[in-house]
């Protein structure tokens, strides 16, 4: 029975360490910066407002903080709003939709800006951002918008704001939104 016990010790001991340098030694693939002709081509950047914007960032992502750095801090918020709706809705549509409007009311409480033209181009950037690759992992290496929307959440935890609150504020700029998508129609 001793036998039998510490056989099946060892059968365990070896199953059990089968594997463990091949799992050590994975490490993350590694996304080549590309050349900018084989980042994106210039005829698949859609016609809209902002095209200069997608463009320049398209065609070389290293140029996105640059670019970034030209809005003002509430366009750079509903940016990257934007972008983390996008994000979420990827990975978790349920949330996204929900956190809609408390986003859109975080933006009004820290800023005290709305949906205006200038707010909603910044906007419509960051959603279009996603048919980006590149842009969306530079984006997300440097944690451009996770800053910014963490500093945003902070501000409203702070300020004693409540999610219902921003959330019913953030419904008239989602109405806004709304409107801006139909124009552009």
């Amino acid at each position: 029975m001793k036998k039998l016990i510490v056989m099946m010790g060892c059968v365990a001991f070896i199953l059990c360490s089968c594997g463990k340098e091949e799992e050590q030694k994975v490490e993350e693939p590694v996304t080549p910066e590309l050349p900018a002709e084989h980042v994106v081509n210039v005829e698949d950047i859609p016609v809209e407002e902002g095209r200069e914007f997608i463009k320049i960032v398209a065609t070389n992502p290293s140029q996105f903080e640059k670019e970034f750095n030209k809005f003002d801090d509430a366009q750079k918020y509903y940016f990257c709003a934007a972008f983390a709706m996008g994000a979420m809705s990827a990975t978790k549509p349920i949330t996204a939709s929900a956190m809609v409007n408390y986003f859109m009311g975080l933006g009004v409480a820290k800023y005290n800006i709305g949906i205006n033209d200038d707010t909603y181009r910044a906007f419509n950037l960051g959603k279009n951002t996603f048919r980006f690759e590149q842009v969306v992992n530079a984006i997300l290496k440097n944690k451009t918008c996770e800053n910014i929307m963490d500093d945003a959440a902070e501000f409203a935890k702070k300020k004693n704001y409540t999610v219902a609150d921003l959330d019913k504020s953030g419904r008239k700029e989602v109405e806004k939104v709304v409107e801006y998508i139909n124009k552009s129609k």
